[in-house]
Order: structure tokens, then sequence, then C-alpha cells
């Protein structure tokens, strides 16, 4: 399964895209066992054009409707879209910018535990 972090180094927002690793089950392939602290369902998201900011909290992103597309400071874009999730794992720095389409969209936010460690997943 493709997760694309986005982290900051040395004061940038970067990307890297991640291949996690999973084995197969009775039910289908499995990746480990992400900790998390809760979940935010964003429900009639409006379609909306943000400029440089950072994540709020570590958090996974997943469109369950629509789609977004983030900027990192040197241009480089990361369409996350069904079947995409985000590691929004930015809280310092530049930060990033965030276009949400179509209007009325459905986003999950899985909020990360804080000893949660994403190069595990590589």
């Amino acid at each position: 399964m493709r997760l694309v972090w986005m982290r900051t180094e040395e004061g940038e927002t970067v990307f890297e895209d991640l291949d996690v690793a999973s084995t197969r089950g009775e039910r289908g392939f499995e990746t480990p066992l992400v900790p998390i602290e809760g979940a935010i369902f964003r429900t009639a998201q409006p379609e909306l054009d943000l400029d440089f900011h950072n994540a709020p909290r570590r958090q996974i992103v997943i469109p369950l409707t629509g789609e977004v597309d983030v900027e990192s400071g040197d241009g480089s874009i990361r369409h996350i879209g069904l079947g995409d999730a985000l590691l929004a794992d930015d809280l310092t720095g530049r930060g990033h910018t965030s276009r949400f389409r179509p209007d009325n969209a459905t986003m999950l936010f899985l909020v990360l535990a804080d000893d949660f460690d994403p190069t595990s997943l590589r």
C-alpha cells in the first residue's frame, strides 16, 4: 500500500512515498497496526484552496469522497484521491498548500498516537 509521508526537513516540507509492507491474512492483505488516538470525519468539506500552513496535528488523511492536492515549497505536488492516504506530519517550518476538491467532499482524519514512528513503515 502506498502512503505519502509529508514531513519537515530543514524547515521545508518534503514528501516520501512509503510502500507499506503487508502480509496475507485470512481476509486479504494487511499492514502492521498503526496506533491512533482517534478519528475525525469532516463532512461537507467545501472546495477550498489553503495557502502555506502546517498540519494541525500528526494525522493520516483519507478522502472518502473527493480529493486533495498538497504542494511543498519546492513545487512538488502529491495528489491524494480515493484509495490513497497522506500522513500529514509537517508540524513546523514553512508548511504546504492544500487544494480540496470538489465541493461537499468527505475526509477521514486518523489522529496518530504521539509515540508512533512512521519510519517503522519503511
